[in-house]
């Protein structure tokens, strides 16, 4: 580990507040947080079946809608560089208002957009928005977390995560069926504002900033030093493939479903079942996790994850899909806290801020390039190779675990 990095190990013991001293406070923070999490991922998951819809609506072309879509992911990858590195300079309750409330106005925003330049521009204002609330949101429980207990508090707040992206489908279009077209957008700016007035009311300000104090050679010596810690280039590799599954899963399912006839109502419970089921599972992993040796539930998850990608395209019922989507989302349930509680005990060397942002980084651009890899795959091979090479990918990334050293 670099030098630079080691002089200022002592950033640990920052990390003992008084204000997180009490099992109070640290249930506390981690209620308010899980459930801005919850009400920010409800309003992703609420407008994620209605946009595509509200894009045809302005004319979008085929390729269009791809950049819409696209956008939000494209944004918000780039955008967590800049948010992690400000969460180790800046007040972390003050960021992530600012985030929410960034969040807020591009969700009101869609409503008025009558281009599709102009929907492409809200989208990265949603996905720079969004790059501002999850890792951040991570970096502070990366801080605050008791030793012992990341697994539990990561497997909480991914929970709510998850619970909120699953739970939008659903809602959406008795939203848009019931009240109006426009209601999921409206819905999803309430959330969003009810999230901004918990943190605000609940969350205590005082809360660390991080290691803000680097010289730019020495912030080059950090980033040289993650990227070259072993144990976090393999965290970030699992992360990444197991998004890339993650994310041809959800274009897949759609898919096979429409084939066999399955009405969109029906469709959005298919693809909702995998959120939800990793959503909740992930307090049971998390506590497992603090109990057991993580490596096995990270190499349990790949596994699981592995086989259920192996036989996706095979699937012609309404029933094997739903049990593709849930026991997918039960692998991803096992790795998942695990990953975080790993990531988080690097963070408190390098700087939570950052690492979460890598973190979530790794994933955004898993579900990114997933689909599309496949997508060119499906056009010029076997309709079978194309899961085989992820699933392969998804058991090689899990590989390492076996002799990765178990830190407790």
């Amino acid at each position: 580990m670099n030098k630079n990095v080691d002089k200022k190990s002592t950033w640990n013991e920052r990390s003992a507040l008084l204000l997180l001293s009490t099992e109070g406070s640290y249930r506390k923070i981690l209620t308010v947080l899980s459930l801005s999490m919850f009400c920010a991922m409800l309003g992703i998951g609420i407008i994620a079946p209605v946009l595509p819809l509200y894009a045809k609506r302005l004319g979008a072309s085929g390729l269009a809608i791809g950049t819409i879509i696209g956008a939000f992911s494209f944004s918000r990858s780039g955008g967590m560089l800049i948010s992690g590195e400000l969460a180790e300079r800046m007040n972390r309750k003050v960021l992530l208002l600012a985030g929410l409330a960034f969040y807020a106005l591009a969700s009101v925003a869609y409503t008025f957009a009558s281009t599709t330049e102009s929907l492409i521009a809200i989208r990265i204002g949603h996905g720079i928005g969004s790059a501002m609330v999850v890792p951040i949101t991570m970096a502070i429980g990366a801080e605050v977390v008791p030793k012992g207990k990341e697994g539990l508090f990561f497997g909480s707040l991914q929970g709510a995560l998850f619970l909120g992206v699953g739970s939008g489908p659903l809602l959406s279009g008795l939203l848009a069926e019931t009240i109006g077209f426009n209601a999921p957008f409206y819905a999803m700016t309430s959330l969003t504002v009810l999230s901004m007035i918990l943190v605000f009311r609940f969350l205590p300000g005082n809360l660390p900033s991080g290691r803000g104090s680097e010289t730019l050679c020495g912030l080059r010596s950090v980033f040289q030093a993650i990227l070259t810690d072993h144990e976090m280039l393999v965290v970030f590799f699992f992360q990444f493939c197991s998004a890339m599954c993650r994310g041809v899963l959800v274009m897949m399912i759609p898919l096979l479903a429409s084939d066999i006839r399955l009405s969109l109502s029906e469709i959005g419970f298919v693809v909702s079942l995998n959120s939800l089921s990793t959503g909740v599972l992930q307090r049971f992993s998390g506590r497992l996790a603090d109990n057991l040796h993580k490596h096995r539930l990270i190499l349990a998850g790949g596994l699981i994850s592995a086989v259920t990608l192996l036989g996706l395209p095979n699937l012609r019922t309404p029933w094997s899909l739903s049990i593709a989507s849930v026991a997918f989302g039960v692998g991803h349930a096992f790795a998942s806290p695990s990953l975080a509680a790993m990531a988080a005990a690097r963070g408190k060397t390098y700087g939570s801020g950052r690492i979460m942002g890598l973190f979530n980084i790794a994933f955004s651009l898993g579900m990114t390039t997933g689909p599309v890899v496949v997508g060119i795959l499906l056009d010029h091979t076997g309709k079978g190779l194309p899961f085989y090479l992820l699933s392969a990918a998804l058991l090689l990334s899990a590989y390492p675990f076996l002799s990765l050293k178990e830190t407790r």
